[in-house]
């Protein structure tokens, strides 16, 4: 028998438009589902008591939150799935949706800056460029 070797399939521009669509909505939700919860107000508290953690379970931005880390499951399996319609990533989709997903690490010290007011200094943002372009590298096989 002779096997043929042949070039892997290029992803169409959509399944990478589409990851792409993915990471962000991914990174949005779990920055801000941190950020809600983040807010000094809500966890300064004690809450090894039963009435304080019931009060934080049915504050709005409690649920909010939550909702928030929800939607961002759904789109780290999105982004798994279509990671494996990709041909050359398959192999590796589940792996690569988790690194990829790490980018969301920049977007939580952007939105903790801004609306929680924590300080971003120059380590930060060297490594959010480092992680950046690693993605960019890996995806662009």
């Amino acid at each position: 028998m002779k096997y043929k070797l042949t070039k892997p399939d290029k992803p169409s521009s959509n399944m990478i438009a589409l990851t792409f669509a993915l990471v962000i909505v991914y990174c949005l939700a779990t920055a801000f589902s941190i950020v809600l919860l983040g807010q000094r107000s809500l966890i300064s508290g004690n809450l090894f008591q039963l009435k304080n953690i019931i009060s934080l379970i049915f504050n709005w931005r409690f649920i909010l939150s939550m909702s928030l880390a929800i939607l961002s499951r759904i789109s780290f399996i999105l982004i798994n799935s279509t990671l494996l319609k990709i041909p050359y990533l398959s192999d590796i989709a589940t792996t690569l949706s988790v690194i990829i997903t790490l980018t969301s690490i920049i977007f939580i010290l952007i939105a903790n800056h801004y609306f929680l007011k924590e300080s971003l200094n120059i380590k930060q943002a060297i490594g959010a460029f480092i992680v950046l372009m690693g993605i960019f590298i890996m995806l662009n096989k």
